[in-house]
């Protein structure tokens, strides 16, 4: 079996299992490495364009070698001994929540969403991407289109889509609700 069909069949094994929202190789990282034709080709056409600035290959070099001095690096060369993330566990501090079992400060870790000193970086790149898609879309659509988003400015659910008059007159949120019900049942 080549290495391509051993790749499908673990990958399909671990959609069977609902194992899917987990790295297969054991880290992100080592999945987006170890995909064929995309990763190391990508990262070579990166790290060898002149209009990327030295510092920021140095940074991905250190990356990938995993040398990034955070906690986890610094406690394996002893130079640190604790490894949570200090961050973390200072706005826990000022929360006055506990501060045990903090995550480990990891360069995956930092760059996380579940990175409390991230969240609010991470929030405004999504609405920054959001917004850039919309207008992409809006701007490619046809004038004859009858298609339109409903929410361009904000996000919403289903309950406060139904609080604006515009979608009563559509259909009753108890007739749609009935109706999904419906075709989860089938």
């Amino acid at each position: 079996m080549d290495d391509r069909k051993f790749l499908k069949s673990c990958v399909r094994a671990r959609a069977e299992q609902d194992n899917i929202n987990h790295p297969a190789y054991g880290t992100w990282t080592e999945d987006f490495m170890l995909r064929q034709n995309e990763s190391r080709v990508f990262l070579g056409k990166y790290l060898n364009d002149p209009r990327v600035p030295w510092r920021h290959k140095r940074r991905e070099m250190m990356a990938i070698a995993g040398i990034i001095p955070v906690a986890k690096w610094l406690a394996k060369i002893k130079q640190r001994s604790d490894v949570s993330c200090r961050l973390c566990k200072r706005a826990r501090e000022q929360r006055g929540a506990s501060t045990e079992n903090v995550s480990e400060e990891t360069y995956g870790h930092i760059n996380s969403a579940f990175y409390d000193e991230m969240a609010t970086t991470v929030t405004a790149a999504h609405h920054f991407i959001w917004r850039h898609m919309y207008a992409s879309i809006q701007a490619a659509q046809i004038p004859t289109s009858k298609l339109r988003f409903v929410t361009p400015d904000k996000e919403s659910s289903m309950s406060t889509l139904w609080q604006e008059e515009e979608f009563k007159q559509i259909c009753s949120r108890e007739s749609l609700t009935e109706k999904a019900a419906d075709i989860e049942r089938a």
